[in-house]
């Protein structure tokens, strides 16, 4: 027993010992970028047997950094927070709130003082007191006019202004609703653009796979004089090519990369992983909620609120009254001298000018209704033509993946026919590499409209609104 346990010991000393004793990708853990499953496979293809391949896979995973994929949702919601007009709706709410204070303040006393000076001409009477000559009257006057009101009642002013503060508000809200629905697009443009260029990459990786293990035989068979020069330099000219690929979509992506990252407020690595956005398949029981439906709802909401001004038009007004008036130097009435006179009481007013006005102004509030309704609809219309026409691409994607399907299937089988061919001699390397090309492009069609497809179904979620 104690034998076992010690040869087992030693086999894990051993193990220890030579994945430790392996020279580690230092470059690659060390980086300031993420290193990949990708680059740490290539580094141990190129370097090591495949005994050594697996433990190195093993070391590398220890120093993978775990990064968690950033989802679409996560891109929308940062680049609302990062537009400049997020800040709308916080002065948007200050500037309600400071209408509807200023309405309340219409039960506040209401003081007013006027002052006149001036020469009078004529008009003052001269009253003297019995026995005595009349007295000339001071030309020049100062009169002090001071008013005092309280409302009672306006006739339900300061509710409909209170309302309308707030209807107006909700279209303003809403009216950002809408800036940002143009902002939801733009992300998503980018951030599919750069799930079609991972695809890409994707297929040129598995064809690069493919070319390379054929330059190994290749090299192989013309040392063993089973093979020419040409044919070796036919899979390097075509892995030439293939790095070009690889070249001008890692430049894309970094591009679409930094546009995120200026969208969203947010620095991203040009590496980020994006994860696929999931969508229901069934886009038939979707409902509507743009949010230029909740503009037309709040719009109406606001002319039926401003509607109920004209009835505030053809209320009296009730409330008290004082009044004071002070003459300087004052008139003399015979042995008495007036200079002032002071009043109190309950006063009432009545325009009658709203009440010639209340049929034309009812005719403009229902001419504004139809303008909005009308608006509404062929916002819907043209809303629907959009839902139908991408609803149409959708089943048209669909039908050609289920081809790609079979694309796939028959080039997969052209290729590995090729493979034969040209082991036995039958065939040239370019009729093979030909074959592989035929076969990458098929696959790569076939990744390309299942991302079209699921872009087409977000599309549909998002004109929709959802």
């Amino acid at each position: 027993m104690n034998k076992v346990k010690s040869k087992n010991m030693k086999r894990m000393k051993s193990l220890k010992l030579l994945v430790f004793g392996l020279p580690f990708p230092v470059n690659l853990l060390n980086a300031q970028e993420t290193a990949t499953l990708e680059q740490c496979q290539t580094w141990a293809r190129e370097r090591h047997p495949v005994l050594k391949q697996l433990l190195l896979l093993i070391v590398c995973f220890g120093f993978l950094h775990v990064h968690a994929q950033v989802t679409i949702e996560q891109c929308q919601e940062k680049a609302k927070a990062n537009y400049p007009l997020i800040k709308q709706y916080d002065l948007i709410a200050k500037s309600t709130d400071y209408t509807i204070s200023n309405a309340n303040k219409a039960y506040l006393p209401q003081l007013s003082l006027n002052g006149i000076t001036g020469y009078i001409i004529s008009g003052l009477p001269s009253i003297s007191a019995p026995g005595q000559a009349a007295k000339e009257p001071s030309k020049y006057q100062l009169i002090g006019i001071a008013q005092l009101n309280q409302t009672i009642w306006d006739g339900g002013a300061t509710r409909s202004q209170k309302d309308i503060a707030k209807a107006n508000a909700e279209v303003e809200r809403s009216n950002v609703d809408v800036s940002f629905y143009s902002i939801t697009e733009r992300v998503n443009q980018i951030y599919f653009g750069i799930l079609v260029i991972d695809e890409q990459l994707k297929q040129l990786d598995i064809l690069n796979e493919n070319l390379n293990r054929n330059l190994n035989n290749v090299k192989l068979s013309k040392e063993n004089g089973l093979a020419f020069q040409t044919d070796v330099d036919e899979v390097k000219a075509e892995l030439l090519n293939l790095e070009q690929k690889r070249i001008e979509f890692k430049y894309t992506r970094t591009g679409y990369m930094q546009m995120l990252s200026f969208v969203i407020g947010e620095k991203l690595n040009e590496n980020e992983l994006l994860e696929k956005p999931v969508v229901v398949t069934s886009i038939e029981t979707q409902t509507n909620n743009r949010p230029e439906l909740s503009l037309f709802a709040s719009q109406l909401k606001l002319v039926e609120t401003q509607s109920s001004i004209n009835k505030v038009y053809n209320m009296p007004k009730i409330g008290l009254i004082g009044a004071g008036v002070i003459l300087h130097p004052g008139m003399n009435l015979g042995s008495v001298k007036f200079n002032n006179i002071a009043i109190a009481g309950l006063s009432m007013s009545w325009n009658t000018a709203g009440i010639y006005k209340n049929s034309n102004n009812k005719n403009l509030d229902q001419i504004r209704i139809d303008r909005i309704t009308n608006q509404r609809e062929t916002f819907l219309f043209t809303n629907q033509l959009q839902l139908t026409q991408t609803s149409s691409d959708i089943e048209k994607q669909k039908a050609i993946i289920v081809k790609d399907d079979e694309i796939v299937l028959l080039k997969g089988s052209i290729k590995k026919s090729y493979q034969l061919k040209y082991d036995n001699g039958i065939c040239t390397m370019s009729d093979l590499i030909n074959a592989m090309s035929k076969e990458s492009e098929a696959r790569s069609n076939q990744a390309l409209h299942n991302m079209q497809l699921l872009m087409s179904m977000y599309n549909y979620k998002t004109i929709s609104g959802n």
